[in-house]
């Protein structure tokens, strides 16, 4: 199995936990968990981007740059979303306050479905 393969398969698992903790109750222990999940699956979806890009012969060293390369190759069609997501993930690594992580929570509950079609795109 190829690098790629094997992130595509961590990811198709990471995504599917994620969209289990959206559909949970949004108490304040489910929606730190959701956040978690967030935040893991965002890691290993702009892993999965960037191997993908290189894959095509490019070249990326950072998130944001994944992300553009991928909208040039026509696997992400709305950039904007994913540097929300982005600065949402860059958010919950360095600070907690409560009225970000609810606006980051209420972010997350959007991931799984961009992520569903970033999968669909690359297969």
């Amino acid at each position: 199995m190829t690098k790629l393969q094997n992130l595509i398969k961590d990811l198709k698992k990471a995504n599917q936990r994620l969209k289990e903790a959206t559909r949970t109750k949004p108490t304040q222990m489910n929606k730190d968990a959701t956040i978690q999940r967030f935040e893991f699956t965002f890691e290993l979806t702009w892993k999965t981007i960037q191997e993908y890009v290189r894959d095509q012969g490019f070249d990326c060293k950072s998130p944001r740059n994944s992300i553009r390369e991928a909208t040039k190759l026509d696997i992400i069609n709305n950039p904007k979303q994913w540097f929300a997501f982005l600065d949402n993930r860059n958010l919950i690594a360095h600070t907690y306050n409560e009225k970000i992580a609810n606006s980051i929570y209420r972010n997350a509950l959007k991931f799984p479905q961009e992520v569903d079609k970033f999968l669909k795109e690359i297969s």
